[in-house]
């Protein structure tokens, strides 16, 4: 799927209706994530792995990294106009990363559908190295632009 490239204003408003989303959800209060670029079909999300996501070792637990991409995919989709919510999500762990270290990820759209959605995200290190591969199928509640 191409990429929108967004205009400068077209960046700002979805800024502001994601931020929406994200301050009116109380699931994200738990996720210290912030947007770092945003085009149509694509988002870019810092995320500041803190000890409270971590096990005994220092190292961030699994279900952290499965609910950043999900997180990922999903305003991919809402880039776009959709509202979606999740069917099939799946990950691929390269490598672990440790409390104190940033993360960030890219969600984009692969493929709009009548009713799904596909999507890939990938979570880098500091380094730029691959940290997880992500995928998911998200149902689509609401097209762009419908009420």
């Amino acid at each position: 799927m191409a990429l929108k490239t967004l205009t400068a204003e077209e960046k700002r408003i979805l800024l502001a209706t994601l931020k929406q989303i994200y301050d009116g959800t109380p699931y994200f209060q738990n996720l210290p994530c912030q947007v770092a670029d945003l085009n149509g079909g694509e988002v870019t999300i810092d995320f500041p792995v803190e000890q409270r996501f971590c096990d005994a070792k220092g190292v961030a637990a699994p279900g952290l990294m499965m609910a950043f991409c999900d997180t990922l995919m999903g305003f991919s989709c809402r880039t776009l106009g959709y509202s979606v919510t999740t069917l099939e999500i799946n990950m691929n762990y390269v490598r672990h990363v440790r409390a104190g270290e940033c993360i960030r990820g890219v969600g984009t759209v692969v493929r709009e559908g009548d009713d799904t959605n596909l999507t890939e995200a990938v979570i880098y290190d500091a380094d730029g190295r691959i940290v997880v591969k992500g995928r998911a199928s998200f149902y689509i509640l609401k097209k762009p632009g419908e009420q």
